[in-house]
């Protein structure tokens, strides 16, 4: 009985209703820790529907009627398709650069032979690339990263209404402004590190020209490891806030082109 008034409660605004619920399966897709293999479909499917079940009133309250031509309704919600992915996507910006920077220092630390899977996105990355991988999704899941996406796609359709226009072009420059700071965070994570192991490789040569009796391709593994792994664990501390700061950011960001958008 309670699902049959539920869906006799919906049936007046399910056009609304799949709206507000393709937005939030597009930023599903692809925003972090959302998107993740691991998390079951049914998971995912259960919260797009609570979500778009909570935010229904808010949404209907703002006026307007779905259009009931098939044509005009597929255009609706592929724009609110696009709106979700771009939301989502400037969210799993900051866990790309965060990869590309373990990528870095895994090639320079001799690292990138040694690839594995992850099981979370399912494509081959490096060893310490996964493992920045992971400390970024405990400092955005220790934030309550999780909970300020969904609050803020929520808050997203104040800001972008779901039945009103929206400004596409900047939505589209919002997200290239932010992916034009990928390399800029990778270069400030890895950066450190990176250094170190150029340190590392000039003392490697001069001590190869000092003392041409060592083989230094066999001392020098072992010693770039030992630096890529002890620095990275010392900036741990850092790199965590640098996180948290550059999370702060990116809500921000993700505000701001949602308000540009619905001017």
């Amino acid at each position: 009985r309670r699902v049959d008034a539920l869906l006799a409660q919906l049936a007046p605004q399910a056009a609304l209703f799949l709206l507000i619920a393709t937005r939030l399966s597009a930023m599903i897709m692809v925003a972090p820790v959302f998107s993740s293999r691991t998390i079951p479909l049914r998971v995912k499917a259960g919260l797009v529907v609570l979500v778009s079940y909570i935010a229904l009133p808010i949404v209907a309250a703002q006026g307007g009627r779905a259009p009931g031509d098939p044509l005009e309704f597929a255009l609706m919600a592929g724009k609110e398709a696009i709106i979700g992915f771009a939301f989502g996507f400037v969210a799993q910006m900051l866990f790309a650069a965060v990869q590309v920077a373990g990528s870095f220092i895994d090639m320079n630390a001799g690292f990138a032979v040694a690839e594995t899977i992850d099981p979370t996105s399912g494509i081959n990355v490096s060893i310490l690339a996964r493992w920045y991988n992971l400390i970024a999704t405990a400092a955005f899941l220790a934030m309550g990263g999780h909970q300020l996406l969904v609050a803020g796609v929520v808050r997203s359709f104040d800001l972008a209404p779901p039945l009103a226009a929206v400004d596409m072009g900047a939505i589209v420059t919002g997200v290239l402004a932010r992916a034009d700071d990928i390399l800029l965070v990778a270069v400030q994570i890895g950066a450190p590190i990176v250094g170190a192991l150029l340190l590392t490789d000039v003392t490697l040569g001069i001590i190869s020209r000092s003392v041409p009796q060592m083989n230094v391709f066999i001392v020098g593994l072992p010693l770039k490891i030992v630096v890529a792994l002890a620095g990275s664990a010392i900036l741990l501390p850092a790199m965590v806030v640098l996180l948290t700061n550059l999370g702060g950011q990116m809500f921000a960001d993700l505000s701001g082109i949602m308000r540009a958008a619905g001017r």
